[in-house]
């Protein structure tokens, strides 16, 4: 009987997995109550990364993601680095998506740190509304556009004005840190750049508390004047697909962040003037350390959507 009863828990175990896929997995997730850890995941292939972090307004406590996916879960590390790119510690951690929720067992490498296991759900506030429609995972319908928004460029239909020369010979010193835009208050965006090893990686999120509303950012590239990355939407996004890689070019000049994006789906606009290139501008960067603190009154967050 004992073998019986083994073998189908074997079997429905199996079924399970068997059903799941990379969307079960990627995106954000975050504690339903105690202590606050938010994860997020992007997943291209067996290939994952992404960003951790606790307060996420607070960039001391952003650190990045790198494992593989398998039908059994994501194992991964968690690279916790220094305000010089080296290796602060690292976590070993091994997710596994059940019923809707995401269990997230390891050990933290920290100084004082140990094995642990953290419960993880989708964020029920999902997306906030922008002016265009906004698809999502696990599908669902999508979020109706908001027209009464600002513009996705922030400019509000007005004429850009460059502030000033763009800085010819960008360097990661110029990049380095808190950029913020898009309004005011809690809903604003927090672009956070960090120096990992030889690299740069980083995440957007706005607001903070709620993982639908974040991404990392990753492939940065300098080029003379020019920064590239990638913003990686995984379980959310403008548009009419969650998961793509939005592409961002960058100038930097008088602490003004300028971007334009393209989407890797969808075709290039036409050249000015017939054409506009989607664009937005973030003001910067803050140091680091100085977003310590950056917590917000209670956890978990309310059921509620932010005002923007």
């Amino acid at each position: 009987m004992k073998q019986v009863v083994m073998l189908v828990a074997v079997l429905a175990f199996g079924r399970a997995a068997a059903g799941q896929n990379a969307d079960d997995y990627r995106g954000g997730w975050r504690t339903e109550s105690g202590e606050a850890h938010v994860y997020e995941f992007s997943i291209r292939g067996a290939t994952v990364r992404g960003i951790y972090c606790t307060y996420c307004a607070d960039a001391t406590t952003l650190a990045f993601v790198d494992g593989t996916f398998s039908p059994d879960g994501i194992t991964f590390e968690v690279t916790h680095v220094n305000a010089d790119g080296s290796t602060a510690y690292k976590d070993k951690g091994i997710a596994r998506f059940s019923q809707g929720r995401l269990i997230v067992t390891g050990m933290s490498g920290a100084p004082a740190g140990g094995g642990f296991e953290r419960v993880l759900i989708k964020d029920p506030r999902g997306p906030d509304p922008i002016p265009a429609m906004v698809s999502v995972l696990p599908k669902g319908p999508p979020v109706p556009a908001n027209p009464l928004r600002r513009n996705p460029d922030g400019a509000d239909g007005l004429p850009y004005i460059q502030p000033g020369p763009w800085k010819s010979k960008l360097t990661d010193k110029d990049v380095i840190g808190v950029w913020l835009g898009f309004g005011v208050g809690a809903p604003k965006q927090f672009f956070i750049i960090k120096k990992v090893g030889d690299k740069l990686r980083g995440m957007v999120c706005g607001t903070c508390d709620n993982p639908y509303t974040m991404a990392a950012l990753d492939d940065f590239a300098i080029e003379g004047d020019t920064l590239r990355f990638n913003i990686l939407h995984e379980d959310w996004a403008d548009g009419e697909l969650p998961t793509f890689y939005k592409h961002v070019t960058a100038h930097v000049g008088w602490n003004e962040m300028r971007c334009t994006t393209a989407a890797d789906h969808q075709p290039p606009p036409p050249p000015p003037p017939s054409g506009r290139v989607p664009g937005f501008s973030l003001q910067g960067p803050v140091p680091i350390e100085a977003t310590s603190g950056n917590v917000w009154p209670e956890w978990p967050p309310k059921n509620t959507s932010s005002p923007r």
